[in-house]
C-alpha cells in the first residue's frame, strides 16, 4: 500500500475511535441518569443490525445460483 492510502485508513481508524469513545461516553451518563431511552435505541439499533444481517444471508442463500450438472 502507498503512503497516501495507509495515511487515509489512520484518519477514518481515528475518526471511528473517536466516534465509539464519545458515544460509549454518552451512553454511559444517559446510563447514570437512568434513561430508559440509553437501554431501548442501543437494544433496537442491535436488533436491527441483526435482522438485516440475516435478511441479507437468506437473501444470499436464495439467489445462488444452480450449478450445471454435466452428465
Amino acid at each position: 500500500m502507498d503512503e497516501q492510502s495507509v495515511a487515509l485508513t489512520r484518519r477514518y481508524g481515528t475518526i471511528i475511535s473517536a466516534v465509539s469513545v464519545g458515544m460509549g461516553l454518552i451512553y454511559l451518563v444517559a446510563l447514570a441518569r437512568r434513561s430508559y431511552w440509553a437501554l431501548a435505541l442501543p437494544v433496537t439499533a442491535a436488533t436491527m443490525g441483526a435482522l438485516c444481517v440475516s435478511l441479507w444471508i437468506g437473501r444470499m442463500l436464495m439467489t445462488t445460483p444452480e450449478e450445471p450438472t454435466d452428465f
